[in-house]
């Protein structure tokens, strides 16, 4: 069902990059197109519009046409007055059909094979004259012209344009199909990644809280068993009890720690803390447990100025690492803890001779509920949230934490914290 789910939102957020990849295409061709078809007719208006001007106050309608334009003259009639001057196109423009409804107006005209863009317009000039140079009689006389320029090439550019631009839309469609499934198929590991890591969460969760909820509920069923019974008869069971119950508080207060942290609700306190004195704090209640249990502390604290950082935090980064480094080291070996600045960035080392930590497994000590023994006794095991929970205090604090095997045996937790001048 998971795989359906997720299958289905792939291919949703496949479609919507496509799509989106291709109507921006869509519209930027389309400028691109209009912009050159734009572009194409405005010259050519340009060069009409500068014809018809001379044509207009012209007084000699005699003289051939040039390489760009024709200009008909009309009479007072509708009859072209300058034929003889059109030569092989004077059959096809006598079969446009010109009116004062067109006047000053520019459009494209068909004249045969041929498209042409035209403007009709009046003549100024009253008095035209022939070539040689006597003025024309009164029904020869122009009172209308119609500008006439062959825009066949321009029409066919701009086909050839569009079906390059079209031709180009298929095969950058292809381009942006692969690209699409490629990053909705990268865009989607995260989220996958994620929705693993979550049912994975959940299901240590479940099971993390099953295990001390089912010790209560058996140890409540057996006191119901014995009504009877003093509370000292049956103290184990209740000791038994509350330590499920501490247990479970721990577990529920690290996840909710973790699922605030995920969402950003948590913000870091940062302020100027003298760590020397700041961690020696820290360290002094774990001196006695730590001698209680024949283990030794040997400390190296080597900061002799303030450093900026959320001290609530850090305090409890420190307090996991070295509880984990108690858990794992056996008795008569050695917990280290040493601090220093080192190349702007606050060092903490919390090393242990204890069991280690394999190479496969150092890429996993930081996910959820991951725990090194799989027994799960609860005096080494955990619950497998606190080196979790220590990774996100270092990477607020945009830091690095790594595991690294010690030399003598055992497990070297080094933090890097930066810090500022």
């Amino acid at each position: 069902m998971d795989k359906i789910v997720n299958r289905k939102q792939q291919i949703k957020l496949f479609l919507f990059e496509f799509f989106s990849f291709l109507i921006v295409f869509t519209i930027l061709g389309t400028i691109i197109f209009v912009f050159y078809q734009r572009n194409t007719y405005t010259s050519i208006d340009n060069t009409l519009s500068r014809r018809a001007t001379m044509a207009a106050n012209s007084t000699n309608m005699m003289g051939p046409p040039d390489f760009q334009t024709i200009t008909v003259y009309y009479n007072s009639k509708g009859k072209i007055v300058n034929s003889q001057n059109l030569s092989n196109m004077s059959s096809s423009v006598s079969k446009v059909k010109v009116g004062k409804s067109q006047l000053n107006k520019i459009y494209n005209i068909k004249v045969g094979s041929v498209t042409m863009r035209g403007v009709y317009l009046k003549v100024n000039s009253q008095l035209m004259v022939n070539r040689s140079g006597k003025t024309l009689p009164t029904s020869q006389q122009p009172k209308y012209a119609l500008v006439l320029k062959n825009i066949t090439p321009e029409i066919q550019s701009i086909d050839r344009f569009k079906n390059l631009l079209l031709a180009s839309f298929i095969v950058f469609g292809l381009i942006v199909f692969i690209i699409s499934y490629i990053i909705s198929r990268i865009n989607m590991k995260p989220v996958l990644k994620a929705w693993q890591q979550q049912e994975e969460f959940v299901d240590s969760a479940a099971h993390e809280i099953r295990t001390p909820l089912t010790i209560i509920q058996n140890k409540l069923e057996g006191l119901m068993t014995k009504p009877n019974d003093t509370i000292k008869n049956q103290v184990g069971a209740i000791i038994m009890s509350l330590s499920e119950i501490r247990r479970l508080n721990g577990l529920t207060s690290d996840m909710l720690t973790l699922a605030r942290a995920n969402s950003n609700v948590i913000t870091l306190e940062k302020a100027p803390v003298e760590f020397s004195s700041f961690i020696n704090e820290i360290l002094e209640p774990y001196t006695d447990l730590i001698a209680s249990e024949d283990k030794n502390l040997v400390k190296s604290i080597h900061v002799d100025r303030p450093v900026l950082l959320d001290a609530k935090r850090v305090h409890q980064l420190i307090v996991i690492l070295l509880d984990n480094a108690i858990k794992y080291t056996p008795k008569g070996a050695t917990i280290t803890v040493n601090s220093n600045i080192e190349a702007r960035n606050l060092k903490i080392q919390i090393c242990d001779t204890g069991i280690g930590i394999s190479d496969k497994n150092k890429k996993s000590v930081f996910k959820r509920f991951y725990r090194e023994e799989k027994s799960g006794n609860k005096q080494t095991g955990g619950n497998g949230l606190g080196l979790s929970i220590a990774e996100w205090i270092v990477r607020a604090h945009k830091g690095k934490i790594k595991v690294t095997d010690n030399p003598g045996g055992g497990t070297i937790f080094t933090v890097l914290l930066p810090v500022t001048k």
